[in-house]
C-alpha cells in the first residue's frame, strides 16, 4: 500500500468516530464527556501514527496504544460512575 492510500485508509476509518463524538458532546454528563474526548484524542493519534506508517511493533505505536487503552479504561469508568454501575452488588440469600 502506497503512503498516500495508507493515511487515507486510515482517515476514513476514524470518520464514523467524528459522530459519536458529537453525541456525546451533546449527551453525556460532564465527566463523560470529558474521559471521552481523552479517548478520542488518543485514539486519533494512534490513527496518525498507522497514517504515518508506523508500525504495530514499533515502540511509538506500542506507546500510543497503551495511553488509548488507559484513556478508554478512564472512559469505562466514567460511565459505570454516571450509570451508577460502579456500587457493589448486594447479594440476597
Amino acid at each position: 500500500m502506497s503512503s498516500a492510500e495508507r493515511e487515507r485508509s486510515a482517515r476514513d476509518s476514524f470518520v464514523p468516530c467524528y459522530g459519536v463524538r458529537y453525541q456525546m458532546s451533546i449527551t453525556a454528563a460532564p465527566n463523560v464527556f470529558v474521559a471521552s474526548e481523552n479517548a478520542f484524542r488518543r485514539l486519533r493519534d494512534v490513527r496518525d501514527l498507522a497514517a504515518a506508517g508506523t508500525l504495530a511493533g514499533d515502540e511509538a505505536y506500542s506507546g500510543g496504544r497503551a495511553e488509548y487503552e488507559a484513556a478508554l479504561e478512564g472512559l469505562r469508568d466514567a460511565m459505570r460512575l454516571d450509570l451508577g454501575a460502579d456500587r457493589e452488588l448486594i447479594v440476597v440469600r
